[in-house]
């Protein structure tokens, strides 16, 4: 079974700044020849004017949506970024499926100060450390396997593994579905449950300097109610979404039992309706 390492090796390191100098490159001889192209067609000559309205529609243009090889190339570079800021868990895909869905709320580059809704990326330890006390490794192992198995079957087709393939996979999100649908019981006491996951993990943030690069407040910053009442809100959208579909519902119930999906329900009401 092919694992995903823990720290880039020099030939990742090499290939990996090749494929983004290649993706670089191929975009730069795409709009020079476009610029060129431009040039030679025109009967009036090109002034400073046109070639500022043909940079900015280039800008606009979706001109590589198509182009397999450079998406590819484009979404290693999401990786390595990725790789850098989630280090901690790259040896745990599961746990990336989980803060990929809720990965809305974290605060983009500089965003992070007093008062802002997003939240910092320091919460992820202690999320993992609320979530398996509150339902044991179980889930977590076998959502880490099915992880596994998936990305060896993406390793052995044509463009390899990317992990956007293992974001999208329903097998991948359904396992995160029933890690979440055996957290609903712990929630009978939802303000009570909530108070305790924001003591522990506010206990277990991970370094600041980590994250510093998300805005000066990430020193000093811990999670309050509302955050993480956003955090559960996200992370329970896709049960949600289920939920109202009347197809979906049904499965759910089958699949989960009546009194455990009308307690998904009642959660996910609390949920809504909570002032933050």
């Amino acid at each position: 079974m092919n694992m995903v390492s823990s720290a880039p090796s020099d030939e990742e390191e090499t290939a990996g700044s090749a494929l983004c100098q290649e993706m670089a490159l191929t975009v730069l001889d795409d709009y020079t020849q476009r610029l060129i192209d431009m040039i030679e067609s025109s009967t009036e000559g090109v002034t400073v004017s046109d070639i500022r309205a043909f940079l900015s529609n280039y800008k606009t243009s979706n001109v590589f949506a198509a182009n397999d090889r450079f998406k590819l190339h484009f979404q290693h570079c999401v990786d390595r970024r990725e790789r850098e800021i989630f280090d901690p868990n790259r040896r745990y895909p599961f746990k990336r499926i989980l803060t990929r869905r809720v990965s809305a709320i974290f605060a983009p580059e500089g965003e992070l100060h007093e008062n802002s809704q997003y939240v910092s990326r320091r919460v992820l330890p202690g999320l993992f450390v609320t979530l398996e006390k509150m339902v044991g490794n179980e889930p977590f192992d076998k959502g880490h396997n099915i992880c596994m198995d998936l990305i060896e079957i993406f390793n052995k087709t044509k463009t390899g593994f990317v992990w956007e393939d293992l974001y999208t996979n329903p097998q991948a999100q359904a396992a995160l579905d029933n890690l979440l649908m055996d957290l609903v019981p712990h929630f009978a006491n939802s303000m009570r449950r909530i108070t305790w996951m924001l003591n522990l993990i506010n206990s277990e943030l991970a370094p600041a300097e980590q994250f510093s690069f998300e805005g000066p407040a990430a020193a000093d910053w811990q999670l309050d109610d509302a955050g993480l009442i956003r955090l559960l809100r996200l992370l329970f959208s896709n049960l949600k979404a289920q939920l109202k579909d009347t197809e979906h519902a049904a499965a759910l119930s089958e699949r989960y039992g009546t009194e455990q999906t009308r307690a998904l329900l009642a959660l996910i009401r609390t949920l809504d309706k909570a002032e933050i």
